[in-house]
């Protein structure tokens, strides 16, 4: 799925059922997330972040923290009770419409609409903090490697990057995946009747290895990387925790 078909699918979802598209709970399905519930999901969260981060030893700045993936700033406006500054960015022009209208901080809380396969819109040693959490999952790896550079670039020296990737498939099913690329049609009808929407979200993962050599050549420092089944059944997924030399 490449990054134009990536946002209108999420546009739509942000359209029909927008915190089921961030938190896909069963019982959520069909916009029966509350809005105090959903936040409060978030707050939760970055609590728990946060205590991370001072259980690693390391002191970082409060300035300013990035959001990647923003969705309806669900981790953004959490963000902002520990930052000066939280951004969010998001590919979907309905999430930051949407998290624009739930914004309850102001100037603090700043949303932007990224088409790019890149972070151009922000400066290099921009942030503090940046955290990303089952967004590059959604992103085919040509795009997401880029990504974790852009990461890179725009942490502030001796700031914290922390972000969640699949590594690879538990039980990987090749017929699986081959009747998928053999009958593209079929699916599309079936995701339609199913889920609603013409095309379903799809997982992508990127090898631990390689995710490390990426941040270590842009300039990185691996501080941890912890495995997590966040991101579904099938999938290991990887925690990455690095700062900037």
């Amino acid at each position: 799925m490449s990054l134009e078909e990536l946002q209108r699918s999420f546009d739509r979802l942000g359209r029909k059922d927008p915190f089921w598209a961030i938190l896909s709970y069963p019982d959520k399905r069909g916009n029966k997330w509350q809005a105090e519930e959903f936040f409060e999901t978030g707050e939760r969260e970055i609590k728990d972040l946060m205590e991370h981060v001072e259980s690693l030893g390391v002191r970082i700045s409060r300035r300013k923290a990035l959001d990647f993936g923003c969705g309806v700033g669900r981790l953004t406006q959490a963000l902002a009770r520990y930052f000066g500054e939280a951004h969010g960015v998001d590919i979907a022009p309905s999430m930051i419409e949407l998290a624009n209208r739930y914004n309850r901080y102001g100037d603090r809380c700043k949303y932007h609409l990224n088409n790019s396969d890149s972070l151009q819109l922000f400066a290099d040693d921009s942030f503090d903090l940046i955290y990303s959490n089952i967004t590059l999952q959604h992103i085919r790896p040509q795009y997401s490697k880029g990504y974790i550079r852009e990461f890179v670039r725009v942490l502030a020296p001796s700031g914290l990057l922390l972000f969640l990737v699949p590594s690879g498939l538990v039980n990987p099913n090749w017929i699986k995946e081959r009747v998928k690329k053999a009958m593209p049609t079929l699916l599309r009808i079936y995701r339609r009747i199913r889920f609603g929407y013409g095309s379903l979200i799809s997982v992508h993962g990127i090898g631990r290895q390689e995710v490390i050599t990426i941040l270590e050549r842009s300039g990185a420092r691996i501080i941890e990387v912890s495995e997590d089944q966040d991101t579904g059944s099938g999938w290991i997924s990887c925690r990455y925790c690095a700062t900037k030399l």
